[in-house]
């Protein structure tokens, strides 16, 4: 019995982003004529929010979607875009007051930016913190009464922060984050490695802190070009026909989910060797000088370390020698007195 696929659900969508680079975001646009660059009124978890049109509608398959597919609520109108026009303008106050009022509660946060709704129904506060948890209702109190509208506070990290912020690279341009990324991938060392760039995290950090983003730009081009070149000396992509563990071939094909050449197994690593006893240095005198060990007979110093026959006397102290003569006066003394 032959079972057939499911025929796709398709729908029409369009795209839209709240942000420059943000995240892509897909709606029904019913009836409504919205081409790439109009504004149109969406519903989202912070109220209604005016959303940028990047893509004009599509059909798309229903089951590559996040969740279901929502319909917008209208097209933005002029006083729309007038009012978030307007808002915007507002929000560098908005963040200066914010960033004022976490230095007066001394709070272990920085202010990031501040975000209206395009109405104004909603104020967003993102803030940075090293702190998991803190306590912000007297802060959330205060900022509401001083505008007079709901307030919400967010926290980000040190990617999103880069990201709302901007700035300029190392390459001289404005951070990618900003400009066109609207997915943060991971990114790790073994890149780094791959490029044959410095491992010095100094040198391949961005604005945020973390590794760059655009060591991911170009790093299958360079596992490619590394397994081609493994595979030109023959050995089905290795150098030894999978008899080595350091070329890091194998670690490529991992990456890119080939399979290791078969047979392959890594030989065992040797086990680093136990470090020697280090044997102590004898104690040091009062004076500097270490104290005689056993000698032998000519003079000389016993090779074995062992106490010899003869050992030089340790001269006494001065206290010691008074303190021997006090004694002795006690002892002729008391003789003196039983006589």
């Amino acid at each position: 019995m032959v079972v057939a696929d499911a025929p796709a659900r398709a729908a029409s969508a369009i795209g839209v982003r709240f942000r420059r680079a943000g995240r892509l975001y897909y709606y029904d646009p019913g009836d409504a004529d919205l081409a790439v660059g109009d504004y149109a009124i969406v519903k989202t978890p912070r109220g209604l929010t005016a959303a940028r049109v990047v893509m004009p509608p599509t059909e798309v398959n229903l089951d590559d979607l996040r969740g279901e597919l929502k319909p917008i609520v209208r097209p933005a109108t002029d006083d729309d875009l007038v009012s978030m026009t307007n808002y915007r303008k507002e929000e560098t106050e908005a963040e200066r007051a914010f960033a004022k009022a976490i230095m007066t509660s001394r709070l272990p946060m920085q202010a990031v930016k501040a975000e209206y709704t395009f109405d104004g129904a909603t104020l967003t506060l993102h803030f940075s913190s090293r702190e998991a948890r803190l306590e912000l209702g007297d802060l959330v109190a205060e900022m509401a009464a001083r505008f007079r509208t709901r307030v919400e506070l967010r926290q980000v990290g040190p990617r999103e922060r880069a990201a709302m912020r901007t700035g300029m690279g190392r390459c001289g341009r404005e951070l990618c984050c900003a400009t066109f990324l609207s997915e943060l991938d991971t990114v790790s060392m073994r890149m780094a490695k791959d490029q044959n760039l410095p491992l010095n995290p100094d040198k391949i950090s961005g604005a945020c802190g973390r590794l760059l983003c655009c060591l991911q730009y170009e790093h299958d081009g360079y596992v490619q070009d590394k397994l081609a070149a493994e595979q030109a000396q023959g050995g089905d992509g290795c150098a030894t026909s999978g008899a080595c563990d350091s070329c890091g071939v194998h670690e490529l094909k991992d990456v890119l989910g080939q399979a290791v050449a078969p047979g392959y197994e890594p030989e065992p690593k040797p086990e680093a060797p136990e470090p020697e006893p280090v044997r102590a240095e004898p104690p040091q005198t009062r004076r500097g000088r270490r104290p005689d060990r056993g000698r032998k007979a000519g003079g000389e110093a016993s090779e074995s370390g062992e106490t010899g026959s003869r050992q030089e006397a340790k001269p006494a102290s001065p206290r010691s020698r008074r303190r021997n003569r006090r004694r002795r006066r006690g002892r002729t003394r008391q003789r003196r007195q039983s006589n």
